[in-house]
């Protein structure tokens, strides 16, 4: 049965996307502080503060990424950001709405981000907090593992010759 994705578009993001993509942000952390025990207002104190020191670092470590929202038949439903180098692809981030998890919409984004790989003969690199799930999408996909830290793994797709 093939998958519904509607539209799937991205545009840049914007200052007026600043409370959406916060929230994307912290939909995608909540599990992780589920069983901290701290009160909501820890929480939300919490996540504005990472929300934080995540931007400044995209800024400086990655000051040529786009940023991307991602749409779905017209309609906000995650973010994107994208590193393009000479011969490199890097995908810095990538988060959605639960709604919208296991839709087929992260598959299809990184499809498109290899295609342009494949046509760029560029390899596609990504970093992956070791307890995402998204770590077998990605290995699925033919990305391997190249490095670990003891957070994240460090994989990459490269053309084949």
């Amino acid at each position: 049965m093939p998958l519904n994705l509607d539209p799937i578009e991205l545009r840049p993001a914007t200052p007026d996307d600043t409370a959406f993509l916060f929230s994307v942000y912290r939909s995608s952390r909540l599990d992780d502080l589920a069983n901290l025990n701290w009160t909501s207002e820890q929480i939300e104190d919490f996540l504005a503060k990472q929300y934080e020191a995540q931007e400044r670092f995209f800024k400086t470590d990655y000051p040529h990424a786009e940023e991307l929202v991602v749409l779905r038949a017209g309609e906000r439903v995650g973010q994107m950001l994208i590193e393009r180098g000479e011969r490199e692809i890097q995908m810095v981030d990538l988060a959605l709405l639960p709604d919208h998890r296991n839709a087929g919409i992260g598959t299809y984004l990184i499809g498109r981000l290899l295609a342009d790989a494949e046509k760029s003969g560029s390899v596609f690199r990504v970093q992956v907090m070791r307890s995402n799930p998204a770590v077998a999408l990605f290995e699925r996909l033919g990305l391997v593992r190249t490095g670990e830290t003891g957070s994240h793994y460090q994989l990459e797709w490269r053309r084949a010759t």
